[in-house]
């Protein structure tokens, strides 16, 4: 019997440890046109521990949720999101103005706004965040305007979407 016991205890220890868990790798970027107010505003959601990870790639003493120092998070933050996450409007690449952050449950949102002056013909969204640490990684993609809604999904094979406002 004790045999059995062990025998099956072995087995039970060389199973793969992924079975039952599965990490999702998943961010969502919501992005809105608001024509009045001539912007573009951004809510982009990471998951606290991944962001984390990712920031620690430039600065190894980063921790979040508590932070280590909140103003040095928001200048790497902002560097890194201006890398990864790049938005072109009529041909041009515009840079955005970051915002603030905020952490909701295990979740970072950041947000960013683009001063747009005159209506854009067309916008492409490139977002490559994470592309780099995780394989399966997939990039969520809500843009609205107005009434009007998009949804997109960017991976490794597709890290850029364009389309028109019509």
């Amino acid at each position: 019997m004790q045999l059995i016991i062990s025998i099956l205890f072995s087995l039970f220890l060389s199973l793969p440890t992924n079975l039952n868990f599965h990490k999702f790798y998943v961010s969502t970027t919501n992005i809105v046109y608001k024509s009045e107010k001539k912007s573009i505003q951004i809510t982009t959601q990471l998951f606290i521990d991944d962001i984390e990870l990712l920031l620690q790639q430039d600065s190894p003493e980063v921790r979040l949720d508590p932070d280590s120092d909140s103003k040095h998070i928001n200048t790497i933050l902002e560097a890194v999101l201006n890398r990864v996450f790049r938005i072109q409007i009529d041909q041009e690449f515009i840079n955005f103005k970051f915002i603030g952050r905020e952490y909701k449950h295990d979740i970072l949102q950041c947000y960013m706004e683009i001063e747009v002056l005159s209506p854009p013909e067309a916008i492409s969204i490139q977002n490559t965040i994470f592309f780099n640490l995780f394989e399966d990684q997939q990039n969520i993609i809500h843009f609205k305007n107005g009434n009007r809604r998009k949804s997109f999904l960017l991976h490794q094979e597709n890290d850029m979407v364009r389309f028109t406002l019509d």
